[in-house]
């Protein structure tokens, strides 16, 4: 299957599934905002701004349909987590600060667009002088800013336009080396912030890729799921127009586009983060007294129960997942939350069920009865 078969493909799969569950999404979204918001925002002391800045990433319908599908639309590991995900953003990524011009990263314009709809970044890979703790910083405000301006490009699409849910990433490795290549950056990348942003790539096509780079290629797709690595394409230059066409393309590959260097990326063009991310002042960081742990219960059927069916006990501090009571899974348990389901289920038709049998073994009590003293009465009349 070519590349753009596939593409699509993905694309037809996903846009089915964003309409199967898009009610669900929306009815999961309320619950959050209702249930889980007021509660992170208790434990976690949270001001006015930092409230509403985590109530505009709850009603970001497109990420929370993302990582709802991650988790196979099952509402209980969904919501628990979405709730860890929010604690991880006001923890690392508030207060919120203006978006800056990474020279590497480059979100070309909205109207360049690959032939499914979807927007298109420019990512060139090079070394940077920065010590690793300045890079995580930037990556993580890279991947929100993404994030911010495709929920842009979501809110704004019309009623009757299939909305982007997902960018094209031409990854340029012209300008970097194996040698000069942070491969603890680049698997750090991979395991700790793509799961915090899940579902925005549906391919990355990798550029200027030569036998110099083979090793680290070695290296990366023993990190990456086999889902991931269908995803990932070696285009030809003719393969890459092809597909793209010249006017989706900047001049650097092949296209009519302008160059990188003049490509103004969402933060330049008005096109980038809300309004919200702008005006909002820079609060005093989350106080750590607020994430002490508090042990309280959560019901075995309640939907923030990530164990649905089992009691759990729930640590307020967001370090901490929730533990079982006697250190394990019960069997017993499990089995008593079944039978309080069937019950919670059935009771109308087991009431009903028990009246009748109750009623037939009256009836089937009284006959004998009568039937015992007719014979009686018989015995008796014979001798």
């Amino acid at each position: 299957m070519d590349i753009y078969e596939r593409l699509r493909a993905n694309r037809d799969k996903l846009l089915e599934t964003y309409r199967t569950n898009l009610e669900e999404t929306r009815n999961l979204q309320a619950t959050l905002i209702r249930d889980i918001l007021p509660s992170v925002t208790g434990e976690l002391n949270l001001s006015p701004d930092a409230t509403e800045w985590a109530r505009e990433w709850l009603s970001d319908t497109s990420s929370i349909f993302r990582i709802a599908r991650r988790n196979k639309f099952t509402t209980s590991f969904t919501l628990e987590s979405i709730r860890k995900n929010l604690v991880w953003r006001l923890s690392t990524l508030w207060p919120p600060v203006a978006p800056i011009n990474l020279p590497n990263v480059h979100i070309l314009p909205a109207h360049a667009r690959d032939p499914f709809g979807r927007p298109t970044i420019v990512v060139e890979v090079m070394e940077f002088a920065e010590d690793f703790e300045v890079q995580k910083r930037l990556i993580f405000q890279a991947f929100e800013q993404c994030r911010q301006h495709l929920q842009d490009l979501h809110n704004s699409s019309d009623a009757n336009e299939e909305p982007p849910l997902q960018y094209i990433v031409l990854c340029d490795l012209k300008k970097v080396s194996y040698q000069s290549l942070r491969l603890d950056v680049l698997t750090w990348t991979l395991r700790e912030v793509i799961p915090r942003f899940p579902g925005m790539l549906a391919g990355v096509f990798m550029l200027n890729y030569s036998w110099a780079h083979s090793g680290v290629w070695n290296v990366v797709k023993h990190l990456l799921p086999e889902a991931a690595l269908s995803r990932v394409f070696f285009p030809t230059q003719v393969q890459l127009t092809s597909y793209f066409t010249p006017s989706a393309l900047p001049q650097e590959y092949g296209g009519s586009l302008l160059s990188l260097t003049d490509t103004e990326g969402p933060s330049q063009t008005g096109e980038g983060p809300s309004p919200l991310h702008f005006v909002l002042p820079i609060s005093e960081p989350i106080p750590s007294t607020a994430t002490k742990s508090s042990v309280s219960s959560i019901s075995p059927t309640s939907l923030l129960n990530p164990f649905f069916g089992y009691p759990v006990s729930s640590l307020s501090s967001p370090s901490r997942s929730p533990s079982f009571p006697h250190g394990r899974r019960r069997k017993r348990d499990l089995a008593r939350t079944l039978i309080w389901l069937l019950w919670l289920r059935w009771r109308s038709y087991i009431t009903f069920g028990l009246c009748l049998i109750t009623l037939a073994l009256t009836i089937n009590f009284a006959i004998r009865k009568c039937r015992l003293g007719s014979l009686r009465i018989f015995f008796k009349r014979r001798q």
